[in-house]
């Protein structure tokens, strides 16, 4: 056996400055017996006992450890344990663990959000007097909001030794009665007919319009086969403007928050997460967001179940131990968080999540949806304006189309708001009309960096217009993203011939041949 498997308890006891008697003690309760031959373990849904008892004994007395983490989970449970024999103390274990549930969400997504944006402990009030519900974690973010349900209900032994009908009962008591709970809470929130005071005295002010409102159903610790066991007995209601619920433990908060740490990023994935809810299937969550993390989550809607492997979350994984245990390695896995942020686009994000409203939030979960490529293109198209409104001074725009029924039209000028504002919405309503789209977008942009003067979203149904038919007549078809530099390269080089030798009209600086002629 090789060392590293193996310790004694003087050697715990010197590194932990802790009297070797006690050290003896505490990893004896987590050593499994000599005579446990783990007979009910025969089946995968069955107990180990060995996640309990992780610790062997060898002849020499020395503790053998053959997986770190069993010891580390088995650790985090055992207190529960422990304190539950202690009748009379159930009612106090079961309320701490649901304030440090409570507290530990509302200070991850502080983190997020800002602590100004989120609330603890929100009683809902149908009069001044008459409480209806109350809502454990509230956010509220631009036009979004954020119902988080926590339990301290665990999974108890029978069900882990696969009692089906106990599986059942721990599933409602831990997470059916938090969605069912997160829901009443939805539908009082879209009603507004009620008055939401927080437990530190903050009335907490909705939006004029909620588009959108995500249920998470949390609990306090590891819940073995808990995505699973959503899919399978979860009852959710169609409720509009309602998400999916996301169903998951304070370890999968934990690390959502950490590595998604703008309001933007974690919505778009907990938007996309709910919408492709039938869709997805893993072991946990942390497999999905580490999917994402990586290649960005986009389902396409033909595809009917996409089962995703435990080894998408090793990036994860290692990023959490280089933040949290100072290892070696990447703080950030490649993907959409370290190439994204460093685009054009990506900047333009940024600027939606300072000052977020109704007009732009919608366009930053459009833009975060892109795929890398798109965004680069599309980055690289409004630099070129920007370069153009610079050198000439003059207004230069481009529109791009999606298929989903929607589009964006970048805006460059350096003229007041005043007089951009007008011609640009102007601008956008003609074009949503030509393209028969529900929702358009419309940036007004600085020729300088390029920065974000203000937006323009149009949200409504089309409808067929006889005037505006005539007006959209000669309307050109929008942009492609990949063809967008293309194009706007020749809309100048149109005006005059550009040699190899001559600065690149795009106004980079550099020689033609060196810059936009390949």
């Amino acid at each position: 056996m090789l060392p590293l498997f193996s310790f004694t308890a003087d050697e715990i006891a010197a590194k932990a400055n802790l009297a070797t008697d006690i050290v003896e003690r505490v990893l004896g309760a987590f050593e499994l017996p000599s005579t446990e031959r783990n007979e009910g373990f025969n089946a995968l849904h069955d107990f180990n006992v060995i996640t309990a008892m992780p610790l062997l004994r060898t002849r020499s007395g020395e503790f053998l450890s053959l997986q770190t983490y069993s010891l580390a989970e088995a650790i985090y449970e055992a207190p529960h344990h422990w304190m539950y024999q202690d009748e009379a103390y159930r009612p106090t274990l079961s309320k701490n663990r649901g304030d440090f549930t409570e507290d530990f969400v509302a200070e991850r997504l502080g983190l997020v959000f800002g602590k100004d944006r989120v609330y603890l402990n929100v009683d809902i009030f149908r009069t001044k007097a008459a409480k209806v519900s109350d809502v454990d974690v509230l956010v509220v973010w631009g036009n979004r909001a954020i119902i988080v349900q926590a339990k301290s209900k665990r999974l108890t032994l029978e069900s882990r030794k696969g009692n089906d009908q106990v599986i059942r009962n721990d599933f409602k008591k831990a997470v059916q009665v938090a969605y069912d709970q997160g829901a009443a809470c939805a539908k009082n929130l879209i009603e507004k007919e009620c008055r939401l005071v927080a437990a530190d005295g903050r009335e907490v002010v909705l939006p004029d319009d909620i588009k959108e409102i995500y249920i998470f159903c949390v609990v306090s610790d590891h819940y073995p086969a808990l995505s699973f066991q959503a899919r399978q007995f979860l009852k959710t209601e169609s409720i509009d403007r309602v998400q999916a619920p996301l169903v998951m433990d304070v370890f999968a908060v934990d690390a959502m928050t950490e590595m998604l740490q703008s309001p933007l990023q974690l919505l778009s994935y907990v938007n996309r997460r709910a919408n492709y809810a039938e869709q997805l299937m893993a072991s946990q969550e942390l497999t999905i967001l580490g999917y994402h993390l990586t290649k960005n989550l986009w389902v396409q809607s033909d595809v009917n179940l996409m089962h995703l492997c435990d080894d998408f979350s090793a990036g994860l994984d290692i990023a959490m131990a280089v933040r949290r245990a100072g290892v070696q390695g990447a703080a950030t896995p490649d993907g959409v968080l370290t190439r994204f942020g460093k685009t054009t686009v990506g900047r333009i994000v940024k600027e939606i999540e300072a000052r977020p409203d109704s007009a732009t939030i919608d366009l930053g979960f459009l833009l975060l949806e892109m795929s890398e490529q798109a965004v680069k293109e599309m980055s690289r198209a409004v630099d070129k304006l920007a370069a153009r409104t610079r050198a000439d001074g003059q207004v230069h725009d481009v529109t791009f189309g999606f298929k989903e029924g929607s589009g964006i039209t970048f805006h460059c000028t350096d003229e007041p708001s005043n007089v951009a504002g007008p011609r640009l919405e102007s601008y956008c309503t003609l074009r949503k009309y030509r393209e028969k789209a529900s929702q358009w977008f419309g940036l007004c942009m600085t020729s300088t960096g390029p920065d974000v003067q203000f937006g323009v979203s149009l949200l409504f149904p089309w409808n067929q217009d006889a005037q505006m038919d005539e007006k959209t007549k000669d309307m050109k078809e929008p942009v492609p993203i990949d063809q967008a530099l293309q194009t706007l390269m020749m809309r100048r080089s149109r005006a005059r011939k550009i040699g190899r030798n001559d600065l690149c009209p795009c106004g980079s600086g550099r020689k033609y041949k060196k810059c936009c002629l390949n």
